[in-house]
C-alpha cells in the first residue's frame, strides 16, 4: 500500500517567490545572450545611449518587442533608462568579460536541455546542440584559461614555436593567442563545423594572421591521416578527445593519437580535458563546481560526449606509447577546482 503523501505547504506569496527565482534565472541568462547576440549591447557599449527606435531602426528590429526587452532588462539591472535613452549599467558592463559562458551555454546547449526529458528514453537519439555556438564560446571562454595555459607551457617546456597545429579550433581563438605569443609560427586550424570555420577565418582576418594561418574544414581523425606538409611542432587538442572518444570509445582515441604522432612525429601535443568528478561532493558543492561543472558534466552524455577521471587519460596515453611531458591544471585564480588540465604529451623516449 503506497503510504498517503504529506500535505504540501500552502502557496504562499513567499513561497511563490523563492520557488520560481530558477525560472528568473533561466529567463535572466537567455536575456543576456540574446543582448550580446543581437549586437545591442555593442551597440550600447560603443554609445552614450540610444532610443528604442534608434535601435530599432539599426538593429532592424521591431520597435514595440524591443521596448518590452529592453525594459526587461532594465528591471533586472542589466541596463538603465534616462529620459528614453538605453544605457548598459556598471553590472552589465561588467558581464563583457564573462560572454563565452552565455555562448556555450546558452546559445549553445539551451537547446539540448531542453531535450533532456525525450534524450532520458531507452534507445533515444542523442540531444542536439548548436556546435559553432558551443565552438566560439568555448573559445571565448579559454581566453581566460586555457589558452594563458597553451602559451605558457610551449614558452617553458620548447622555448619557441614555429607551426602550431590546433585540432579542433573551433573559433581560432587559440591560433591568435599563440601566433601573437610566438610572432615567428605559422598556424593551421582543423574544424569540423563548415560554420566554425567561417568563424575563425574572419577571427584570424580581424587580427590580421590570415597569411600566416590555414583552415581546413574536417573532422581532426580524418585530417591527421592526410599528407601534409606541415613540420607541426606544438598542437592542441582542446576538449575534442572527449567528443572522440564519446563517439568512437577508447579504440578511436588510441587510434587518433597514433594517427597525429605518426604525422607529425616531432610534436608536442596539449591535450586540454575535465576531470571527472561529479561524485565528489566538496568539488561539486564548490561555488564554481555548482555555477559551472554541474550543468557541464550534466550535458556530456546527452551529446555523445564522454569525460573521464585523469587516470584514465595517463593510462590511455601510455597504451598509445605517448610520455606525459607535463600535467598541469589552469590558474587557480581562475578556476581553483583544479578540474581542467592540460597534459603536454610527447612520442615516448
Amino acid at each position: 500500500m503506497t503510504p498517503p503523501r504529506p500535505p504540501s505547504p500552502e502557496p504562499t506569496e513567499d513561497r511563490i517567490i523563492d520557488a520560481i527565482q530558477p525560472i528568473r534565472a533561466h529567463v535572466l541568462a537567455v536575456g543576456i545572450y540574446h543582448l550580446f547576440d543581437t549586437g545591442l549591447y555593442a551597440t550600447l557599449e560603443s554609445g552614450d545611449g540610444a532610443t528604442t527606435e534608434a535601435l530599432a531602426g539599426a538593429h532592424g528590429m521591431d520597435a514595440v518587442r524591443l521596448a518590452a526587452f529592453l525594459k526587461y532588462l532594465r528591471n533586472e539591472g542589466i541596463l538603465r533608462e534616462d529620459a528614453g535613452h538605453f544605457r548598459l549599467t556598471a553590472k552589465a558592463r561588467e558581464l563583457h568579460a564573462f560572454r563565452g559562458w552565455y555562448t556555450m551555454f546558452i546559445g549553445g546547449y539551451a537547446g539540448t536541455f531542453m531535450q533532456l526529458g525525450e534524450a532520458l528514453k531507452v534507445g533515444a537519439s542523442p540531444a542536439s546542440r548548436d556546435g559553432k555556438k558551443v565552438g566560439v564560446g568555448a573559445n571565448e571562454i579559454s581566453t581566460t584559461d586555457t589558452i594563458p595555459l597553451a602559451s605558457a607551457m610551449a614558452r617553458r617546456h620548447l622555448g619557441t614555436v614555429r607551426h602550431v597545429l590546433d585540432l579542433g579550433c573551433g573559433s581560432g581563438q587559440y591560433l591568435v593567442e599563440l601566433c601573437k605569443s610566438f610572432p615567428e609560427a605559422r598556424g593551421w586550424g582543423v574544424e569540423p563545423s563548415r560554420g566554425g570555420c567561417d568563424v575563425a577565418e574572419e577571427n584570424l582576418r580581424k587580427h590580421g594572421l590570415r597569411e600566416r594561418v590555414q583552415i581546413t574544414c574536417a573532422p581532426a581523425q580524418e585530417f591527421v591521416k592526410t599528407p601534409v606538409s606541415f613540420p607541426a611542432d606544438f598542437g592542441v587538442v582542446a576538449f575534442v578527445l572527449q567528443e572522440i572518444l564519446g563517439q568512437g570509445g577508447d579504440a578511436a582515441v588510441e587510434q587518433f593519437l597514433r594517427d597525429a604522432f605518426e604525422r607529425f612525429p616531432d610534436m608536442h601535443l596539449l591535450a586540454l580535458e575535465v576531470d571527472y568528478r561529479l561524485d565528489d561532493a566538496t568539488l561539486m558543492h564548490h561555488g564554481l563546481g555548482l555555477a559551472f561543472y554541474n550543468p557541464y558534466y550534466l550535458l556530456h552524455p546527452f551529446t555523445s560526449q564522454r569525460l573521464e577521471p585523469n587516470a584514465f587519460w595517463e593510462s590511455l596515453f601510455a597504451r598509445c606509447g605517448l610520455e606525459v611531458v607535463v600535467k598541469q591544471p589552469i590558474d587557480r585564480r581562475v578556476d581553483s577546482t583544479g578540474l581542467v588540465v592540460g597534459f603536454l604529451l610527447r612520442r615516448a623516449r
